[in-house]
């Protein structure tokens, strides 16, 4: 019986959730108030409580591992790398973007696209034809949109509605929030079709390089 805990805290709205083989017995949805650490800490001690469940009972830890949040994202990295130190849990990184492919996981389209945002009225973007690369497909801000997408592509993703009342001609897909079952889902098909060794890479992703300023240097 396979039990686990994922964890999401790529962008403000954060989630997670303990199942076993695929059946979700607690989950935690919130909007994060920029303090992932704690939040993410206190609903996770409330949620193993509430299942009364020890750490070592996991077998795995799924923790998605952005496009996102800075922070955000390397709070849930840093977090389920500590639950896992002491007690024999895999952890498996999952990028954000396949969690929003799955939404639509039974609609079998390439023209789909999975859009987060990026901060300062930008936003990154993923093609489901482009899955297997890691990193984002580019960044655009919202008045460009029109110019980089046909309508003939399917968005989804998080905070969309600004596009989506912006941009009338395209479809995007109503559901906007990443619910703990749609990570759960995913994370027990690449168990169960043994796929753990291409998630096991933990490093961030980002939409964009993180600004990284020198030290002054002292006369």
């Amino acid at each position: 019986m396979t039990k686990l805990l994922t964890i999401d805290t790529s962008s403000k709205n954060a989630s997670i959730s303990f199942s076993e083989n695929g059946n979700i017995i607690n989950s935690e949805i919130w909007t994060s108030a920029n303090n992932h650490s704690i939040e993410l800490s206190d609903n996770v001690l409330n949620l193993l409580s509430q299942s009364n469940l020890e750490v070592n009972n996991l077998d795995y830890i799924s923790v998605s591992i952005g496009p996102g949040g800075f922070t955000a994202i390397r709070v849930g990295i840093s977090f389920a790398i500590g639950l896992s130190k002491f007690s024999n849990i895999k952890i498996l990184g999952i990028p954000t973007f396949e969690i929003e492919f799955e939404k639509n996981n039974d609609i079998d389209n390439q023209d789909v696209i999975a859009i987060i945002p990026a901060g300062f009225n930008a936003y990154c973007w993923k093609s489901k034809k482009n899955i297997h690369l890691r990193n984002v497909d580019g960044i655009f801000n919202s008045e460009d949109f029109g110019k980089l997408f046909q309508k003939k592509n399917f968005f989804c993703g998080e905070n969309l509605e600004e596009l989506s009342k912006k941009y009338k001609d395209y479809s995007f897909f109503n559901e906007q929030i990443r619910h703990p079952e749609l990570m759960v889902s995913l994370t027990n098909r690449i168990i169960n079709e043994k796929k753990q060794e291409k998630y096991y890479d933990l490093i961030p992703i980002y939409s964009r390089l993180p600004n990284i300023t020198k030290k002054k240097e002292t006369k």
